[in-house]
């Protein structure tokens, strides 16, 4: 049968096929998805391990730079620019006290921080008056404004504090 002088009556082998063809759907069994599992579930626990290093870290961020008042709530409940030229400051320090410039006055507070959440009290003020009412108007908004803070948000440029409804009273950036 090794002669065959016709060529066509012995069948011939395909050279070296892979006769285990596998269909996508197939590799994704129980394995797969038990490992996808697994992933999903050490992918929740860095996140929510690393949440205290994001609050811890805030309230490292929040010292480490002296802040320079962008934006303050009005009266009227309206998110408004900080009048220009007109340095008002808040300078936390890792003991609890908060101190800075209100635009006409200098003031000390203190304050707590657990989390994100922080509390200032009413601060003790100079008494000195401006010779402009603006000034004055925003330099009584922003210290009313700073009582208000409930929460806080801090990277190495940004502060900004919230009331407690989840709205922003202050935004600072840092100097």
């Amino acid at each position: 049968m090794a002669d065959d002088p016709e060529g066509g009556l012995l069948e011939r082998e395909a050279p070296d096929e892979d006769k285990t063809a596998v269909t996508e759907s197939q590799t994704r069994g129980p394995a797969f998805y038990g490992a996808l599992a697994l992933v999903g579930f050490l992918v929740l626990l860095i996140v929510w391990y690393n949440v205290p290093g994001i609050r811890a870290s805030s309230g490292m961020l929040l010292t480490q730079n002296t802040w320079t008042l962008q934006s303050y709530v009005d009266s009227g409940g309206v998110l408004v620019p900080a009048i220009p030229g007109i340095p008002v400051t808040a300078r936390f320090r890792t003991d609890g006290t908060v101190s800075g410039s209100g635009g006409c006055n200098t003031y000390n507070a203190s304050y707590t921080t657990k989390d994100l959440a922080i509390s200032i009290s009413k601060p003790v003020m100079t008494d000195i008056s401006c010779e402009n009412s603006h000034v004055m108007q925003q330099e009584s908004e922003y210290i009313n404004d700073l009582v208000n803070a409930h929460e806080l948000r801090v990277n190495e440029l940004n502060l900004n504090l919230y009331d407690k409804t989840g709205k922003p009273v202050l935004m600072f950036v840092a100097t």
